[in-house]
């Protein structure tokens, strides 16, 4: 490992990696919209084309991850300029959440005039720090967008979390031939669209019967072979008569608080429920999220509870099999009983302690039950819960928000 790092860290920093340009155009007019950054290292056989895929995959085994990441951009970017290329002229620079510390201000230049496209197989690894690394980008300036997203449904699951304002497609959804699944792919990413007005990139186009596939599946944006070779010396080109992202809106709110406490702003009285009533409601929204598809994140909060019943733990497994993550949160526990569930820590202050219910994420589709038990019991003397139930997106799209911060990474989940 620390002979790969010093090769990596010396591959960058002795000048060894060569930036290349492909133009990305409009599906509508086919005029250039930007260029997309290839960068792989001097005599790569897949330059020019395609990023090494071995060279990011030992990128994403280093230590030295976010500093490389960096270097790689700033390359880019000064690349860019030592080209002539203006700032209307969008760059879209695959990159990694673990370089967004050291992002600069960008306030001051067009809006999202670069777009960080983070690889969707990767947010899903550690989503507590990809949403705090991209509420910082975008409040600095920066547009931010996910890459290889469709080859499998799952890969979608954070879209709505993510917000991007490109969604790049997997270069395979072009070559895929299940009706079925790109119908399903077509659902949920225009779900996404209708309510951000984000664009998709399909990236990879080398042929008309490609340009087929791309209006089908209504990509606005489109790269690949098609459109002309990537370049070193990228020419400068006038600024697009319209731009496609100029009406994506996202929230850029800090991820605090709990599903409960996110919940009362929904400006409503809770209801009042006993344990067995809320059970019931929780097991509902917990079967719903069964069928909502593999693009789904579904959460649940068992406030300092260490067991649970033999319908729960079935349900979770199923869960599990069938989304695209599956949490469980307590005070009760660090690793979830069920194997191959996500968890988090939960600490001795954590309000979310007080809290049982299930928050379901889907493209199309949310659900929220959050309960909080009162102190004194109820008139028969059961324990009571004031519970807040919607499918408010926004209220939704918070909680779980909120929750993912106390996520660990998949590689120390285990």
């Amino acid at each position: 490992m620390n002979e790969q790092r010093l090769d990596l860290e010396e591959l960058v920093r002795s000048g060894g990696i060569e930036t290349y340009f492909a133009p990305v155009v409009d599906s509508f007019t086919f005029d250039k919209v930007g260029y997309q950054i290839f960068q792989a290292p001097v005599g790569d056989p897949a330059l020019g084309s395609a990023e090494s895929e071995n060279f990011r995959s030992a990128l994403h085994a280093s230590d030295l991850i976010g500093d490389i990441d960096a270097s790689l951009r700033e390359t880019a970017i000064r690349t860019a300029e030592a080209a002539g290329l203006p700032n209307s002229n969008r760059l879209f620079i695959r990159a990694e959440e673990e370089s967004f510390a050291t992002l600069e201000d960008r306030t001051s230049e067009p809006d999202r005039s670069v777009i960080l496209q983070l690889d969707a197989s990767r947010v899903s690894s550690s989503p507590a720090s990809v949403l705090r690394a991209v509420r910082q980008a975008r409040s600095m300036g920066w547009g931010v967008g996910m890459s290889n997203v469709g080859a499998d449904l799952r890969s979608a699951s954070f879209v709505p979390l993510v917000n991007p304002s490109v969604v790049g497609l997997h270069p395979e959804v072009l070559r895929i031939g299940s009706n079925s699944h790109l119908a399903e792919l077509n659902r949920l990413l225009h779900a996404h669209l209708e309510r951000t007005n984000a664009v998709i990139l399909a990236e990879g186009v080398t042929s008309e019967a490609d340009l087929d596939r791309v209006r089908a599946l209504g990509a606005r944006y489109m790269s690949g072979p098609y459109f002309g070779p990537s370049t070193k010396d990228p020419e400068p080109f006038e600024q697009p008569f319209e731009d496609a992202l100029a009406d994506h809106h996202s929230r850029n709110l800090p991820a605090t608080g709990t599903p409960y406490s996110i919940a009362k702003g929904l400006r409503r009285e809770p209801l009042e429920m006993n344990w067995d009533l809320l059970l019931k409601q929780i097991a509902a929204l917990e079967e719903r999220a069964l069928a909502s598809g593999a693009a789904t994140v579904t959460l649940g909060i068992f406030g300092e509870d260490e067991d649970f019943s033999r319908a729960t733990y079935d349900r979770y497994e199923r869960i599990r099999d069938t989304v695209g993550l599956t949490a469980m949160f307590s005070g009760g526990f660090t690793v979830p009983p069920v194997p191959g569930v996500r968890g988090g820590i939960v600490d001795a202050s954590d309000p979310i302690r007080n809290e049982h219910g299930v928050v379901v994420v889907g493209p199309d589709w949310s659900g929220l039950v959050a309960a909080s038990k009162r102190n004194d019991p109820g008139s028969d003397g059961q324990t009571m819960y004031d519970v807040y139930i919607t499918t408010e997106r926004y209220t939704c799209v918070d909680a779980a928000r909120s929750v993912l911060t106390r996520i660990m990474p998949a590689n120390t989940a285990d």
